[in-house]
């Protein structure tokens, strides 16, 4: 199911940029809970320090990081003359998915200036009880890059969304439409909402997200748009996965939507990494949970073969970018991956 919408208002002179624009800077929320890391917590940190550098080969870094334990990142980071910035942000966050609670820029189409839409954040429908400094990163962002923050009194969440920068935007209903994303009894008509806040013109829904996901199966974690009309999906062969019946119900939407709205796209699929089990419970690791950069696409790795086939799949949507994997072996114990611990801000003029 899709829904154009006539977007005649303030939000048609902004458009909603896709990542592999040029960039400003990328954004991360420093670590530094024990108890959501229990462990892993000094491993976790020494793998954040390794994607910081990774990333000030390519563009500026900006990291949030509270006061008191700035003087320990910058000894860890141990800078000597990084290629690009890394720059620390004196703010505590609650958790590190600065992606889904941090501001979703837009770009003004004439001038070119940035503007931050500001939307509410329960902690992926409250499964967290910390989530009020996270809510408040919006606001604060916007105040130290000078540019206009508009504020909803919805949730939503930017990994929940993705566009590829001609009026399209995807997401998926169970996480939208999940009630643990509403107050009481709301109603809200999505399609109509995200045209218009979003400079949009086209939603595309999808049904379902990986199966185990903490944010009840964001739209990162099953596809992304790329360069040239381009789109990457996780594909699963195995039916006796848990991933196996609703990824193949959302290759059968996409096939229904390149009828339609993406007729002319060329499709690439990408596999599901072997089952990693944390705690006994199998993780959402995903290969499209990648991070787009100036120059680089850095890309999760979980130290399997299917490491080398994802890698060779995204180079070929990516062909003018460095494919870099990623051990994300530590990061997917709390959930998330390469794109929901980063926020891209893009380049103005």
């Amino acid at each position: 199911m899709f829904k154009q919408v006539d977007t005649l208002n303030k939000y048609s002179l902004y458009r909603f940029p896709p990542e592999w624009e040029t960039q400003e800077a990328v954004w991360f929320a420093w670590t530094t809970r024990q108890d959501l890391w229990e462990g892993y917590l000094e491993t976790v940190q020494a793998r954040f320090i390794e994607l910081y550098r990774l990333c000030s080969n390519f563009q500026k870094v900006n990291i949030l990081c509270p006061e008191s334990e700035q003087s320990n990142l910058l000894q860890l980071l141990d800078l000597k003359e990084p290629k690009y910035e890394i720059i620390i942000h004196n703010y505590e966050t609650d958790d590190v998915w600065i992606r889904d609670y941090g501001p979703i820029f837009l770009k003004q189409k004439s001038e070119g200036r940035l503007l931050s839409s500001d939307w509410l954040f329960n902690a992926w429908g409250g499964k967290f009880d910390l989530f009020q400094k996270d809510n408040a990163v919006p606001k604060w962002l916007s105040g130290r890059l000078h540019i206009e923050n508009i504020s909803y009194s919805k949730i939503l969440e930017g990994g929940a969304i993705e566009t590829n920068g001609e009026g399209f935007l995807c997401t998926t209903k169970c996480v939208l439409e999940n009630p643990n994303r509403k107050f009481q009894d709301e109603v809200i008509n999505w399609d109509d909402l995200l045209c218009q806040s979003l400079g949009v013109e086209t939603v595309l829904w999808l049904s379902h997200g990986m199966y185990n996901d903490d944010t009840d199966g964001h739209i990162d974690n099953v596809l992304r748009f790329a360069p040239g009309h381009r789109m990457l999906y996780t594909n699963e062969t195995n039916q006796e996965s848990p991933n196996f019946v609703p990824l193949k119900q959302i290759e059968a939407q996409l096939k229904s939507y390149a009828k339609g709205p993406l007729k002319g796209y060329e499709f690439h699929t990408l596999p599901v990494p072997d089952p990693i089990f944390v705690d006994g419970a199998m993780a959402s690791a995903s290969y499209t949970n990648y991070l787009i950069l100036n120059g680089a696409v850095i890309v999760p790795s979980f130290g399997q073969a299917k490491d080398k086939e994802a890698l060779s799949i995204i180079k070929s949507c990516f062909p003018d970018r460095e494919v870099i994997g990623f051990n994300c072996l530590e990061i997917i114990r709390e959930g998330g991956g390469l794109h929901c611990m980063s926020l891209n801000q893009p380049l103005v003029h």
